[in-house]
């Protein structure tokens, strides 16, 4: 066998490569979860808002809501790890009182094995009915 002999060069280019974009896809299909899972907990907080916003019906209301929509979106075990709390506050440049629900929690990586948290934290409002 010579020195300069490269047969077997390109299997090994190959491999090097391949393993590198398969790192890559796995970190796209990564990214891509966390904005799913974050869109899904940010529509939750806004429809518990809402609910919290109904007319005689206590804005604390609202985080029990967004759970049980997270639960049927994402799943029970990720619902157990975002936590929802609701409540009646007062907006400050207007004075009204307002229902917010606030997720937030972390995300378990589906992807890649490293223990990086996707920390997911959403906050939503909506002026109360009946002030």
């Amino acid at each position: 066998m010579r020195a300069d002999d490269d047969r077997g060069g390109s299997v090994v280019e190959f491999v090097l490569l391949a393993t590198l974009l398969v790192l890559l896809l796995f970190g796209v299909l990564q990214v891509a979860a966390y904005v799913y899972a974050r869109n899904i907990v940010a529509a939750a907080a806004a429809d518990g808002a809402r609910h919290g916003a109904d007319l005689g019906i206590e804005p604390s209301a609202g985080a029990p809501r967004a759970s049980e929509l997270i639960a049927a979106a994402l799943g029970p075990e990720t619902a157990r790890r975002l936590r929802c709390a609701g409540g009646r506050t007062t907006e400050a440049t207007s004075g009204l009182q307002v229902a917010t629900v606030r997720c937030r929690g972390q995300l378990k990586m589906l992807f890649l094995p490293l223990r990086i948290p996707g920390l997911i934290d959403v906050t939503s409002s909506v002026l109360k009915e009946g002030g």
